[in-house]
């Protein structure tokens, strides 16, 4: 049993590593604080709201269950606990969960933003600002609160109004570096809306500075190395493939802010399309198929991939798959790293169909830079990591165009924008189904969704976001080196 004076000291390391934004490390040490006290209600929280800012939503759940176990009114725990049921799109299990943390207490700062959130995601912009509003005026009120009143108010109150509020947030002597970062990034978005880009760019800069952490971009690189040299055409043409013939899974790959929740929105929109959203399972199909490192040479060396195993695998992501749209024809999977695995899904999935969301590159990696991302991004908090990331995913789709049969859409955001029917035509023809004109009306449908696009899905296509990195000309010489010239 670990001394009282050990278990303040994890406590404290790991206390600073979540202010700091090092999600994963606090996870960690909250962990070895429960190794020791394994029904402390409270250090179940903090690992779950670790692990759900780390972006491993199920881990989450499973802490802040047992959380609400010791403590079944605690706000914090059913507000975190509403936020991870918002990744999964269980948005009236959201609901039912903040609900019930404000009816413990009404004035739950957490809570308030919480709901406040759901209610923006869902369309509910106006409701959302008055909520907070009686509490983001007050005197020294919760900083996230009044970021997101900030957020929310550039609609009702102007975005100078919003300007103002942020400005205010970050005089605060006391504010911790995470809630610093969250007010920079919607202080350079607010910013960026005034035409102000040479301060929005100081904002992102230093909300950036704030959010960076480690990242290995010569192990990434060579991971491409070791995907192109492993899943050569010869290679995927010697493995079997899975006995099941359904076209139902239609993964959107590309790079975050490359278009795919757009995508995603126009094709759900069709009563014949289901939205999955960012779903992790594939990650579940890879381990099950090649072991826990993903490693296609050990995987072969031990018999792993066979048709039995492939169809197991792939029926299980099936069955997970069709619980989203057990009615549908093709239930879309969203989630961008998925272009990492194509070669398997290749095999797991013969008949699925592929669409990559492409985006000029200077705008992809600007819009990543501008955003304040939760879950494991690392490389998009600076401009010549995202430089090195665009390039080598780049060169991993110009293989799998090569080395796979799989049908892939390549799907760009410019020509989108431009010719919406058109190119949306062209999309519903790909996945095999009729057309439907509720795919031009894809802001009407009353979906929510739960990436930072939210917004933008919920009007009709605008241009505005086309070209945008020429208002920060000035800034963005690093990121333009580190690209090199990666046509679009």
């Amino acid at each position: 049993m670990a001394s009282e004076a050990t278990k303040q000291a994890l406590l404290e390391r790991a206390q600073g590593a979540f202010a700091a934004g090092s999600f994963r490390a606090a996870a960690d040490l909250y962990r070895q604080i429960l190794k020791h006290e394994p029904k402390n209600a409270g250090v179940h929280l903090n690992l779950g709201k670790s692990l759900a800012l780390a972006g491993d939503n199920d881990g989450a759940k499973k802490h802040l269950r047992e959380a609400l176990k010791t403590r079944p009114d605690d706000p914090s725990a059913l507000s975190q606990l509403a936020t991870c049921y918002r990744q999964e799109d269980r948005f009236d299990d959201a609901m039912r969960s903040v609900d019930r943390a404000l009816r413990a207490n009404p004035g739950n700062a957490f809570a308030l933003w919480t709901k406040a959130d759901l209610l923006r995601l869902q369309g509910g912009f106006a409701e959302a600002c008055e909520l907070l509003r009686p509490h983001a005026e007050k005197p020294n009120a919760d900083a996230t609160l009044v970021t997101i009143f900030a957020m929310l108010a550039r609609r009702t109150d102007g975005v100078d109004r919003s300007i103002g509020l942020l400005h205010a947030v970050l005089e605060r002597a006391d504010l911790a570096p995470t809630l610093r970062a969250q007010a920079l990034f919607q202080l350079g978005e607010m910013l960026d809306r005034a035409g102000r880009y040479d301060e929005a760019w100081a904002a992102f800069d230093e909300a950036n500075a704030i959010r960076r952490r480690p990242w290995d971009a010569d192990a990434f690189e060579k991971g491409v190395d070791k995907l192109i040299a492993g899943w050569s055409r010869e290679a995927i043409e010697a493995l079997p493939t899975s006995t099941l013939d359904t076209r139902a899974p239609v993964f959107v790959v590309g790079m975050l802010r490359s278009g795919t929740t757009l995508c995603e929105q126009i094709v759900s929109s069709h009563p014949r399309v289901a939205a999955g959203g960012e779903l992790m399972h594939m990650r579940d199909a890879v381990e099950s198929v090649l072991g826990p490192g993903a490693d296609l040479d050990a995987a072969r060396e031990q018999g792993r991939i066979t048709e039995g195993s492939l169809t197991r695998a792939g029926r299980a992501y099936l069955r997970r798959l069709q619980k989203i749209g057990p009615k549908a024809d093709r239930i879309t999977d969203k989630m961008p790293y998925n272009f990492q695995f194509l070669g398997l899904i290749s095999r797991l999935f013969p008949n699925a169909r592929v669409v990559h969301c492409l985006r000029e590159p200077l705008d992809t990696c600007l819009s990543c830079y501008f955003h304040d991302f939760t879950g494991s991004h690392e490389y998009a908090s600076d401009l010549g990591r995202l430089g090195v990331y665009t390039r080598q995913y780049r060169r991993l789709m110009e293989h799998w165009g090569g080395a796979l049969d799989l049908p892939i859409f390549t799907l760009r955001y410019e020509a989108l924008i431009a010719d919406q029917e058109r190119v949306s035509r062209e999309l519903i023809d790909f996945l095999g189904v009729e057309w439907d004109d509720a795919c031009l009306r894809f802001h009407e449908s009353g979906r929510a969704a739960t990436t930072w696009s939210s917004e933008q899905v919920r009007e009709p296509i605008f241009t505005s976001s086309a070209g945008r990195h020429a208002n920060y000309e000035a800034h963005t010489g690093p990121l333009r080196e580190a690209l090199g010239d990666p046509a679009t």
